[in-house]
């Protein structure tokens, strides 16, 4: 499979849903199925950015505070650290269907680049401007995977809307998935 950049490009781009009515029902679910995957990918990307600004927004609001001074306290505090992160808006509150992405190549490498493992490790003794520049950093990959989620989930509302008329007008029908 493409890479989440390229998929997401074709996905999102503005003739995706182009002649949808056009085609077959099994293409339109087709068409659904791949939304759903890219979906995945991208909630799983968001959750791993929104877990490194939790770590990151700890530093922040403890500031020379010893309570994660060094990386031992921050594995040892890190699930209230996630738990207790800023406020996020609600979302549609949907179930994936799939709870990993299986996108082709490395979906976090972006997010490597601007916090990894190693640069983890650093936080403890970065200042208060270093933080304030990765959390930045982070929060505009974060708006950024929001965005293109929402619109994956229009895209797959309109393909699942499409399925249902079919159903409704009798165009499609259940002895037809049956055969």
């Amino acid at each position: 499979m493409a890479s989440l950049d390229t998929e997401l490009e074709r996905l999102l781009g503005p003739d995706y849903l182009e002649g949808v009515k056009g085609c077959s029902l099994q293409e339109v679910r087709a068409m659904r199925a791949e939304c759903q995957e890219a979906e995945t990918a991208v909630s799983y990307l968001r959750r791993m950015v929104q877990g490194r600004l939790d770590i990151v927004h700890a530093y922040l609001d403890h500031g020379d505070d010893d309570a994660i001074a060094g990386l031992d306290s921050l594995v040892e505090r890190l699930p209230e650290i996630i738990s207790s992160g800023p406020q996020r808006p609600a979302g549609p509150g949907r179930l994936p269907s799939q709870m990993s992405p299986d996108m082709g190549g490395d979906i976090t490498a972006e997010l490597d680049t601007v916090l990894d493992a190693k640069r983890i490790a650093e936080l403890p003794s970065m200042g208060h401007e270093g933080l304030l520049e990765l959390a930045d950093r982070l929060s505009t990959i974060e708006a950024r995977t929001s965005s293109e989620r929402r619109a994956l989930h229009e895209r797959i509302d309109k393909l699942q809307a499409e399925i249902v008329s079919r159903y409704k007008t009798g165009e499609a029908s259940v002895e037809g998935l049956l055969a």
